[in-house]
């Protein structure tokens, strides 16, 4: 479904998958599991689009519900992949889980990707990254918050491979301009996205950083 102009959410039997149109060409927030690309593909067809359509997947980090079905996808599309350089080894051994695969465009916090700012995010795992649509102000977040019954909660601390990072990662996020948050899990928030990361930070008692 549509959930900005031209940002469709894609929902896997996991995680979410979001389809962003850029001035460049389309690009793919994650590829969820192994078995979401033939839903991912079907929504792209329900749009008009052909596969070749999808220039980029933009990976959040290298977790199973996020990068299994990169495979399949790259082969579909042809589209290339970019990853954070700290999860790149992970996702070319598919963490034991899935097919690996090469990443094409090895990425730095602060690096501009056909319009989305790359921001790393690591504790949920090292190379963790969010991006930052900014003629939207909106953020895709991976994993490192969830949305559950209207509010962003962090993740469960057993999934993450450092929790504290985790809890500063999230609070890094404020000194970038964002109205809405799109998760991996849970609905978006939008409109008042900021507002959701920083009552979270309240409940967390971190220290905001503003």
């Amino acid at each position: 479904m549509q959930v900005l102009e031209g940002v469709y959410l894609i929902r896997g039997e996991v995680s979410n998958v979001y389809l962003v149109r850029t001035s460049g060409g389309y690009v793919l927030i994650d590829a969820g599991t192994p078995g979401d690309p033939p839903r991912i593909l079907s929504y792209i067809s329900q749009l008009g689009l052909e596969p070749s359509a999808i220039r980029l997947v933009l990976l959040t980090h290298s977790h199973w519900d996020h990068a299994g079905g990169l495979k399949e996808v790259v082969l579909r599309t042809g589209a290339r992949v970019a990853a954070h350089r700290d999860e790149v080894n992970y996702v070319r051994s598919g963490r034991g889980r899935y097919e690996g695969v090469e990443v094409d465009v090895v990425l730095e916090d602060g690096d501009d990707v056909l319009g989305l700012k790359a921001i790393h995010t690591p504790g949920h795992t090292p190379g963790s990254t969010c991006y930052l649509d900014t003629s939207r102000g909106a953020l895709f977040v991976g994993d490192l918050v969830y949305e559950e019954g209207g509010a962003l909660r962090e993740m469960l601390h057993k999934y993450s491979v450092d929790p504290e990072m985790n809890r500063r990662s999230i609070a890094r996020l404020l000194k970038y301009d964002f109205i809405h948050v799109l998760p991996s899990h849970g609905n978006p928030i939008l409109n008042s996205g900021r507002e959701a990361i920083t009552n979270l930070l309240k409940e967390l008692g971190v220290q905001l950083e503003l």
